[in-house]
């Protein structure tokens, strides 16, 4: 995706309060060859805003350079492709459901974002979670919600997969975005 094309550990400079994080993340993507043999991921949850997305980018880009095979979907684009593929093209909607279970390293951006009220989205997410599980595949997850949100919302067989081979960090602190001042539009202000 465009915002992220110059996402790497190399360009991010964590801030005080993740920087412990942000070594972690460093850390497992420098072992990542050993963490994928494995099938073993990372969990890393906490509010928005605090480089959860760019750390999981990084690992992935790094694997990426290495010749590895990765994908990284946002969740909630997730679930809208495949409710919207299988209507246009059920061969589409095989190979993307077939990515997202068969590519060595998945990037789950905002898991908690999809909708759970339709009965077959949580279905879907435990079906592609439990086979990734059992071809020890390995899944890095950004979430904004916390181990208890994550255990009402999902299966608990689910949550003990997750648990049993990924490596829970939590982030903490402020948003780490920068927005634009009402002050930087009042030039631009049409009278």
């Amino acid at each position: 995706m465009e915002r992220f094309q110059t996402v790497k550990f190399e360009n991010v400079i964590p801030t005080e309060d993740i920087k412990q994080n942000a070594d972690m993340v460093l850390n497992y993507a420098n072992n990542i060859e050993k963490h994928i043999v494995n099938g073993e991921g990372l969990i890393l949850s906490g509010s928005y805003g605090t480089m959860k997305t760019t750390l999981a980018i990084c690992v992935l880009r790094k694997y990426l350079e290495q010749g590895g095979r990765g994908l990284f979907v946002p969740m909630c684009s997730m679930m809208d492709s495949l409710y919207s593929m299988k209507a246009r093209s059920v061969e589409e909607w095989i190979n993307y459901e077939n990515r997202l279970r068969n590519t060595s390293l998945l990037v789950i951006d905002d898991l908690g974002s999809e909708d759970v009220s339709a009965p077959w989205v949580l279905s879907k997410v435990n079906s592609i979670i439990t086979e990734r599980y059992n071809r020890k595949k390995s899944i890095i997850i950004t979430t904004n919600l916390t181990k208890e949100e994550l255990a009402k919302t999902y299966a608990g067989r689910i949550i003990d997969r997750l648990r049993s081979t990924n490596y829970y960090i939590s982030f903490t602190g402020k948003t780490k975005r920068v927005g634009l001042k009402t002050s930087d539009l009042r030039g631009n202000k049409h009278e």
